[in-house]
């Protein structure tokens, strides 16, 4: 397969009132190749969080197609679409979403439970030492930082190994020295020779300068790409799209 994800001629639209919408998308075309960690930067209000979204078919697109793996997302029933990114598809967000009461080897184990899948505690454990947390699989999220609770959360990816993982603002709540660590995690899914891809979306450009390619939305559009970009590019195309 030559893309993880296909995007073509996008749109997303908001209702604002019973006869007018806003145009938050308008015609956005790319595709993520197995393996490529792809960051999405712009100003407030660019549209980067809501591609993401309809990337991942969290939301549906108003006009276009959004291909996950070769399956049309608007075309998938209820169901369908809920087995594709329960088995198929991940998600790390800047809120953490851990049971508070349940452990971090118990949050882990999880989504899989939930999906009836199996999952043994070897596969669980594996998951938290590939994180750093080998040691800190009986704490329950109050006793572990914001860095913690977050590599948990990638954790719980981890261990189900999808194939693409969609991931909106994941430093946002952390402090350089976790941010960085997470950075590093969602790069090595990418770069494990796995075909296995990542999209970001995030307004910190530094973190974005990690992706492999960055693209710079504005207005709802595609303002810029950037191949193996330094951190100065980004800054500049961003600037440039504001």
């Amino acid at each position: 397969m030559d893309a993880v994800v296909e995007v073509e001629n996008l749109t997303k639209s908001f209702p604002i009132s019973k006869n007018e919408a806003t145009s938050v998308l308008r015609g956005i075309s790319l595709r993520v190749p197995p393996g490529q960690f792809l960051a999405i930067v712009g100003p407030s209000g660019s549209g980067k969080s809501t591609l993401l979204y309809c990337m991942s078919a969290l939301e549906a697109a108003t006009t276009g197609r959004v291909r996950i793996l070769g399956q049309d997302t608007g075309a998938l029933g209820r169901g369908a679409l809920a087995k594709l990114r329960r088995d198929q598809v991940g998600f790390v967000f800047q809120s953490y979403n851990l049971i508070p009461s349940l452990t971090a080897r118990e949050n882990v184990a999880l989504p899989a439970r939930l999906a009836r899948r199996r999952i043994s505690g070897a596969d669980v454990d594996r998951a938290l030492a590939d994180v750093g947390l080998a040691d800190r699989g009986s704490y329950r999220p109050a006793a572990l930082s914001g860095g913690q609770q977050q590599r948990v959360a990638i954790a719980r990816v981890l261990a189900v190994r999808p194939d693409v993982v969609f991931a909106d603002e994941p430093t946002g709540a952390l402090d350089t020295e976790a941010g960085a660590q997470v950075l590093d995690l969602l790069a090595g899914v990418a770069r494990a020779g796995e075909g296995r891809s990542v999209v970001m979306v995030t307004h910190d450009l530094e973190a974005a300068a990690r992706a492999d390619r960055v693209l710079v939305l504005r207005d709802g559009v595609i303002h810029r790409e950037l191949l193996d970009p330094r951190a100065d590019d980004v800054f500049a195309a961003v600037a440039g799209a504001s």
